[in-house]
């Protein structure tokens, strides 16, 4: 399996053009799609236009898609110069827009590398406790995905002291430390927010920017929440992305509006 399977993205007589069917594979806890997975499939079309590797992308969540919905993205190279280009992709169904995806590709050679960050020490994934949460979407995504919570309970004590939360991802055949892989990671802040205020929310996310530094041929991501604050319905930190050897992959920020669902837990 790769990406496009995994999203069961499919290809149309357009080469800038692709079809992502909303089907509950690709679907959040809401029943809706995942935001990581539309920006992950707009990276990597991105990605494939412009045969450059993506280093910045950032997407606007304009509205909501829900199976059997299709999700059609569409991809624009805006600038194409002979080490970086500038792209952009819209998703949509029908004439209404869903998401606005902009992003950065390229490398260029340097001499040097400076890197400051350093992994956090967590025990390995399989001395984790597996995340039950559901959701009313209890099929979706999260049957593809397995999480492992390292630090953080999403019990009556200790949900994510000091607003941190990490979990360890794993998604078949080792897709997470790809593009797509790293953008559906990076769109779990609002478990994390769920898990600092201590209280059962369901999140939507507004935006995710993600940096991306590397990629990693791994079974596990280390996702490194930190949730910076939560007030007037609208959640915002981010998310530090690391592979199992401790190379730093991505960096993500997002805002996401917070609502509670009393008797129920969301999966996102």
């Amino acid at each position: 399996m790769d990406w496009i399977d995994f999203l069961g993205l499919r290809p149309t007589e357009r080469p800038d053009r692709w079809v992502l069917p909303v089907t509950d594979r690709v679907t959040g806890g809401a029943g809706q799609l995942f935001g990581g997975c539309g920006l992950g499939g707009a990276v990597a079309l991105l990605e494939e236009r412009t045969g450059k590797p993506a280093a910045w992308a950032t997407a606007q969540f304009l509205s909501n898609a829900f199976p059997p919905e299709e999700l059609v993205l569409d991809t624009t190279v805006v600038v194409e110069g002979h080490n970086f280009s500038q792209a952009r992709a819209t998703g949509r169904v029908g004439d209404r827009e869903v998401v606005s995806v902009m992003a950065a590709l390229g490398t260029k050679r340097f001499d040097g590398r400076g890197r400051w960050r350093t992994m956090p020490v967590v025990p390995p994934p399989e001395q984790c406790p597996v995340s039950t949460v559901t959701g009313p979407n209890p099929g979706g995504l999260s049957t593809r995905l397995e999480r492992r919570v390292a630090i953080g309970d999403w019990g009556d004590e200790d949900h994510a002291p000091g607003g941190v939360m990490r979990v360890w991802m794993r998604l078949p055949d080792r897709l997470v430390g790809t593009t797509v892989g790293l953008c559906i990671a990076a769109d779990f802040l609002p478990m994390g927010l769920r898990a600092g205020l201590g209280k059962p929310l369901f999140g939507a996310s507004l935006d995710n920017t993600i940096r991306l530094m590397g990629r990693a041929d791994d079974e596990w991501v280390l996702a490194d929440m930190q949730m910076d604050d939560l007030g007037d319905g609208v959640g915002h930190g981010s998310v530090t992305l690391w592979s199992a050897g401790g190379d730093l992959l991505a960096v993500a920020s997002q805002s996401c509006a917070m609502r509670e669902m009393p008797d129920q837990v969301s999966s996102k």
